[in-house]
């Protein structure tokens, strides 16, 4: 299931407070992990299709997290390739 451009532009508006976490808590892990709850609580139900599909969603959408920041960052070993990835690439270094 791909990504939707509003699940991303969710994505990528928590990732500064996700980076600043980071220097806090060094465990990308359970910082990814936290801002998925966050983002399921508070979301006013954008990732509610995914969230039915999938066996675990906090972990589901803590991988995207991550990757996510990876794509924003530029720190993509390949071109971002999966649905409106391109669009965000390089915007956060």
């Amino acid at each position: 299931m791909e990504w939707t451009p509003r699940e991303n532009a969710k994505i990528v508006g928590i990732l500064p407070d996700y980076r600043d976490s980071l220097s806090q808590n060094p465990s990308v892990v359970k910082v990814s992990e936290y801002y998925a709850r966050e983002l399921i609580k508070n979301s006013l139900n954008i990732f509610n299709d995914r969230i039915n599909k999938v066996v675990d969603p906090v972990d589901t959408i803590a991988q995207h997290i991550r990757r996510m920041d990876d794509v924003v960052a530029g720190r993509q070993l390949q071109r971002p390739l999966m649905a409106d990835e391109h669009n965000w690439a390089n915007c956060y270094k």
